[in-house]
């Protein structure tokens, strides 16, 4: 029977040090992760007639983060607030077909804007700095939700491309046709347009595997336009989403 009880005793052990880990004050964990996302309209607009191929990239994460839990001993709370800092990626490779898309390329040093229809390819990358704030909820010691802000600050970017297979009608849609095929291309750079400081709304969760293991799953969402609010050339705003999964060291 001793022998019987003793699975039973671990596990009631093994509870009780998670209970205790969290049972009041302050958590520190530090996390690391891969993001999935990048840049994208919401929602898509017309000049987007196929979309051909989407490369997500290997996007890198690690962050320090904070977690104070209201409470006591006598009457732990289920609720929390957190925040730090996170050094993280957001890039990716789009090709697609478009209509009609407001646009200013580059042909032998010549810029030419106008009305694009055709095949665009596009490159988009941005690493930041940024600062999460939480509120914070535990069912139990095991899984526990957040959601909240988080403002991030960009310290490199780039958005470039090249147009092909199609023609740009020049000032105007029914402009001057110029055309671009048999492998002729034009490119594009907007890096210079992306802003600088961003700012948007995040949730997530987690489920604590061990005492000091955590995995992470968070999803990022930047209602602003990634361009500066004067930057016309693109027709339509593209706003930064991220799906993060990853692991956590809790101390």
């Amino acid at each position: 029977m001793a022998l019987l009880a003793l699975p039973a005793i671990a596990q009631t052990d093994r509870d009780n040090s998670l209970i205790n880990a969290s049972k009041k004050g302050w958590d520190f964990e530090v996390r690391a992760g891969l993001n999935i996302g990048g840049a994208t309209p919401v929602p898509f607009p017309r000049e987007i007639r196929e979309v051909k191929s989407y490369n997500p990239k290997l996007n890198g994460a690690i962050a320090g983060i904070a977690t104070y839990w209201f409470g006591d001993d006598g009457k732990r709370s289920p609720w929390g607030l957190s925040t730090g800092l996170k050094l993280e990626e957001k890039r990716m490779s789009t090709k697609a077909r478009v209509k009609n898309y407001h646009t200013t390329v580059v042909d032998e040093g010549n810029y030419m804007t106008g009305y694009w229809t055709g095949n665009v390819k596009t490159n988009y990358s941005s690493t930041l700095f940024t600062i999460p704030v939480d509120v914070n909820y535990r069912f139990n010691d095991r899984w526990r939700v957040w959601a909240g802000l988080y403002a991030s600050f960009q310290v490199d970017g780039s958005f470039d491309g090249e147009v092909h297979d199609g023609y740009l009608r020049n000032l105007t849609p029914t402009g001057e046709k110029a055309e671009f095929k048999d492998g002729k291309n034009a490119t594009y750079d907007f890096s210079d347009d992306l802003r600088k400081f961003q700012w948007g709304l995040e949730i997530g969760g987690s489920w604590r595997a061990y005492k000091h293991f955590n995995v992470n799953a968070n999803l990022a969402y930047g209602p602003e336009n990634i361009f500066h609010s004067d930057f016309n050339t693109i027709s339509f705003r593209l706003h930064q989403i991220a799906f993060n999964i990853g692991f956590g060291y809790l101390f």
